[in-house]
């Protein structure tokens, strides 16, 4: 994760440490090159300060901050290709030009989310929808499309999921849901409207939630038990279409099923195997 999501994403700061995380954003070059005692020094402050806002924002110590700042750097000199993830080609791009920079598109949302990937959370929300004996996913528009392939994957290993489309059916499942279901909750904003009427009943009945949108979407973090974040370098309005988000969505979607799937691999494997004959008739060669 990039030095200022990390620092976006903390919010309880002291005005200490903003003041020593607005140096550093607006001195890189020159951190990279600092002491710890320098730093204090130029910012008349302890070290034990520095130490203690470099472990807020996650990393091990003040050289780690400093290899990750410096590695930052060099990926900036490396990809000095700039992408537009909300209008990603322009009117005069032939098909081989829109072709490419939606490959970069794609490759740069994958890589944002991959930037964000907590393990142990992905880990324990595997483990809790893998022991969930009702699964049930909560969306619209658009990212209904990533529910119902996520529908059709868990069904290849013998898990059926709910995927209700409409509101009337969003909130009857509501109702019918109790503490051995688990609700996954997917929207790149986390503003949509239908989310904080079912989140909170949810909670009111013990159902733990997940929810899937981009870094910093979390506004009911109150109701939600994990949140997983994917890029958000897409604007919510002004955009051409959802070519960052949908992939970012679908990739995390698509991690989230492996992780599954591999709670109890043998017994999927052997489950997949064991279904070929009779999902695929064709005649064999």
């Amino acid at each position: 994760m990039k030095l200022e999501k990390r620092i976006e994403l903390c919010d309880s700061m002291t005005p200490l440490e903003s003041e020593i995380a607005s140096y550093i954003l607006n001195n890189k070059d020159a951190v990279t090159k600092l002491k710890i005692q320098e730093l204090a020094d130029i910012l008349f402050i302890s070290k034990s300060a520095i130490h203690r806002f470099v472990k807020k924002i996650g990393f091990n110590g003040f050289n780690d901050l400093k290899v990750s700042i410096a590695k930052e750097n060099a990926d900036l000199l490396e990809n000095n290709s700039y992408i537009n993830v909300n209008y990603p080609f322009q009117a005069k791009d032939n098909p081989r030009q829109i072709a490419f920079k939606l490959l970069e598109l794609y490759e740069k949302a994958i890589k944002d989310t991959f930037e964000y990937v907590d393990l142990d959370q992905i880990k324990a929300v595997s483990q809790l929808i893998d022991s969930a004996d009702v699964i049930d996913v909560y969306t619209h528009a658009h990212n209904s499309n990533i529910a119902e392939n996520f529908q059709d994957k868990m069904l290849t290993i013998g898990r059926s999921v709910n995927c209700p489309s409409s509101f009337y059916n969003q909130r009857l499942t509501v109702l019918a849901s109790d503490q051995k279901h688990v609700a996954i909750i997917l929207s790149y904003s986390g503003k949509a409207t239908f989310i904080l009427p079912i989140v909170k009943k949810l909670y009111e009945k013990g159902v733990k939630v997940i929810q899937i949108g981009k870094a910093g979407s979390n506004y009911y973090s109150q109701y939600v038990t994990y949140h997983l974040s994917i890029s958000d370098s897409e604007n919510n309005r002004d955009r051409m279409s959802q070519f960052s988000s949908h992939i970012a969505m679908q990739y995390i979607m698509d991690v989230l099923y492996g992780c599954i799937y591999n709670v109890r691999r043998k017994k999927n494997t052997k489950y997949i195997y064991d279904s070929i004959d009779y999902m695929d008739d064709r005649p064999k060669d």
